[in-house]
């Protein structure tokens, strides 16, 4: 009985540091967060869309290039550029530029590192370990304390190598659903001011709108 007791011991000492050895949640989050925001300028290659529960209802791939709060998306449907101020989004259906300057609040949601400080606001966390396109991953699920959240899901797929985002998904109210896949991702670029904003040069036949 004794020896049942020692073997038991060692058996539970061994599960609890193995348990310990594995990051958590936050831990992860927290380190990807770090290392996104000491990336510098960034070029990213993505695919986005969005659902109303299984149906898509829209998508979008191309480059976004960021700089702090500034970021110049180029892609198949659209161009935009933003400042930090001033918000420029040309159709290239209809060679139409709308101009507008966003409100705070809009400015917040339009934040590409948006996901990065998400986490910190009223979220339980849950992990498991999966794998996308041939990498190893953590997969993190966030979901809202408060039903009235805007966003009431999240859930982050990220490089275990790099501690890079792969994927991050997120659900506003029951049902509309917007996933972002990073394709590829080169940091510590250096990118001019000037690149996030429209010329008009540029584009001598497109109708401004200023709204």
């Amino acid at each position: 009985m004794k020896k049942l007791h020692i073997f038991f011991l060692l058996f539970l000492v061994n599960s609890c540091i193995g348990m310990a050895a594995q990051p958590s949640a936050k831990a992860i989050l927290d380190k990807t967060a770090k290392i996104v925001r000491n990336s510098g300028d960034m070029e990213v290659n993505f695919t986005a869309s969005s659902y109303m529960e299984q149906k898509e209802k829209g998508n979008l791939s191309g480059t976004i290039y960021l700089k702090g709060k500034k970021f110049n998306i180029v892609s198949t449907n659209v161009l935009c550029w933003f400042d930090g101020k001033t918000l420029w989004n040309m159709n290239k259906a209809t060679n139409e530029v709308n101009v507008s300057t966003p409100s705070q609040h809009e400015r917040e949601t339009m934040d590409p590192y948006l996901f990065l400080d998400l986490y910190k606001k009223g979220y339980t966390y849950k992990m498991k370990e999966t794998t996308l396109r041939g990498r190893d991953c953590y997969e993190i699920t966030l979901n809202a304390k408060n039903p009235k959240q805007e966003v009431r899901e999240m859930i982050v797929t990220i490089d275990k190598q790099t501690h890079l985002p792969l994927c991050v998904r997120m659900r506003e109210g029951i049902k509309y659903w917007v996933r972002i896949s990073i394709m590829k991702c080169k940091v510590k670029q250096d990118y001019q001011d000037n690149l996030f904003t429209f010329k008009s040069e540029d584009y001598p036949k497109a109708t401004v709108i200023d709204i």
